[in-house]
């Protein structure tokens, strides 16, 4: 082989020297060398600005591209052929000589919060110290935080946390006036998930925070994240015509044009690390998910979380009138008569179990769980009611459904079991319920099979009504997002009759008045 077709298949790909940055980077890497076995690739580890001066301070606004531009400036010199960033990182503008061109498959987008297990055993605070410098993680924790754990404070005091990863977590682990972290996800499952031997020291830090603290995953409904955080962000120089094409071929395509409009989204508002916003898009069952939260600095205050649109050509595109539909109101969502079971007993003796609690009641007989057990919420609702009730969670579906659960496998390992605290003769796959609570006698209005559309809360519920009016598998109908939607599917097979939505709320209120 020539010298030239020598460096024809030559890939330079430069990265910061942290490492996260060096295992984002080899995943690239990896993920090219996988479609282009004939590629040679040599990894560059450069410290950035950012990484030299701990003094900057990064959330000023003034400091736009301190982890990025060094990198940047020598791809657009042709010294490297592409660079690897963490896309939260890069300015929401490009500089015009060169652009993050593509993206792999997304990790885990949400944000972490550690609070030091000695934080479990009081009931009032005068104040929590969290550890985090981010405007954004700030005002969305002075906000929510009050909901999500059975304390009583006054106020967050925040401290400013610079440095990697591993710098973070041992000034949280030795630093003994601070009771909480906030980390990303996405850099925490990365290094536990890698094999690379520089990064086991971290992954052990990251494993003894995660056993000595609380660790609750915050919701995207409430917190929204930074632009593109969890994404990795593949820049190449606008003038490297075969390295872009390169890119593209291995570009993830639904995760780019999220991550494009999300810093779209926050362009409106400025930009930068400076701002009190969070905004995070996703996609579900064909759905775009759009989640945005924060405050602006004209004091607008932000907060949706809504389906955008649908990623499917398939959708329901007549209104149906809300009083023609079921259920139309609370009462008629209450189709079942519900009796509670005590199974306390069982229930006390659970140890290293996850444990899914579907519903805000289904605590009703306060069963006392062993501190080895995770607990984990449908959604917000269950979540809320469960905090009332003094109970430490650990996260939440999100209304995502039953599948969300797998995404703390990083946290709780493979054979961490699920139990889920659900009705009697509900039909869950390959996960293990116990059924806290009967449903019988179930009621429909008298004229159900006049009703045009459907919102079901439940398979059973769709299943019982369609055992008694046949008639209604041709009409329309609507569920949530997780198992429900994927057994109806089944079941009525004709996807423009059926539809999903975070809630019955956001169903009801897309319907015409």
């Amino acid at each position: 082989m020539s010298q030239r077709n020598q460096l024809d298949n030559f890939i330079r790909i430069a990265s910061r020297s942290s490492v996260l940055a060096k295992i984002q980077a080899k995943l690239v890497g990896q993920k090219i060398s996988k479609k282009y076995p004939n590629y040679d690739i040599e990894y560059h580890w450069i410290k950035t600005t950012g990484d030299l001066d701990q003094r900057l301070d990064i959330s000023s606004g003034t400091t736009l591209g301190v982890f990025t531009s060094d990198i940047s400036q020598r791809i657009i010199s042709s010294e490297f052929d592409m660079a690897i960033h963490s896309w939260k990182d890069y300015p929401i503008s490009d500089n015009g000589k060169s652009k993050i061109y593509g993206t792999l498959k997304r990790a885990d987008m949400r944000d972490v919060l550690l609070l030091k297990n000695k934080i479990k055993n009081l009931e009032s605070l005068e104040s929590i110290q969290i550890m985090t410098s981010s405007p954004r993680r700030r005002y969305s924790l002075e906000q929510n935080l009050i909901d999500l754990v059975p304390i009583n404070f006054n106020k967050i005091n925040f401290l400013d946390l610079r440095g990697n990863i591993d710098t973070r977590l041992k000034k949280f682990i030795n630093d003994q006036n601070t009771d909480g972290i906030v980390i990303a996800k996405a850099a925490l499952d990365r290094v536990i998930q890698t094999d690379m031997q520089e990064a086991q020291s971290l992954k052990e830090i990251i494993l003894k925070c995660l056993k000595e603290s609380h660790w609750i995953v915050l919701p995207l409904s409430s917190f929204p994240t930074a632009p593109g955080q969890g994404a990795i962000g593949i820049e190449v120089s606008n003038k490297n015509k075969k390295i872009i094409e390169l890119v593209k071929m291995v570009n993830n395509k639904s995760v780019y044009d999220n991550v494009t409009e999300e810093k779209l989204i926050m362009s409106d508002y400025g930009g930068g690390c400076s701002q009190k916003i969070g905004v995070s898009i996703w996609n579900k069952n064909e759905k775009m998910i759009h989640s945005l939260f924060g405050i602006t600095e004209a004091n607008e205050r932000l907060k949706a979380f809504s389906i955008v649109r649908s990623t499917s050509e398939q959708t329901m595109n007549t209104k149906v009138k809300k009083n023609d539909v079921f259920p139309k109101n609370k009462e008629e969502q209450n189709i079942f008569e519900r009796s509670d079971v005590n199974k306390n007993q069982m229930l006390n003796k659970l140890k290293s179990t996850l444990i899914y609690i579907t519903r805000k009641n289904v605590l009703g007989n306060r069963p006392v769980f062993d501190a080895s057990c995770i607990l984990w919420t449908s959604g917000m609702k269950s979540w809320r009611a469960a905090n009332n009730l003094g109970y430490w969670i650990h996260g939440t579906s999100d209304s995502m459904g039953e599948t969300e659960i797998e995404s703390v496998r990083t946290f709780i390992g493979e054979k961490f079991p699920i139990t889920k605290l659900t009705f009697k003769n509900d039909d869950i796959p390959k996960v293990k319920t116990i059924d806290v609570y009967e449903l019988n006698n179930p009621k429909f209005p008298d004229d159900m099979a006049n009703r045009k559309e459907f919102f079901w809360m439940s398979t059973l519920a769709f299943k019982t009504a369609l055992k008694q009016y046949p008639e209604i598998i041709d009409k329309k109908h609507a569920c949530g997002m997780g198992n429900t939607y994927k057994k109806l599917k089944k079941i009525i097979k004709r996807e423009e009759k059926l539809d999903c939505y975070l809630s019955y709320e956001s169903w009801f209120n897309n319907l015409q008045d």
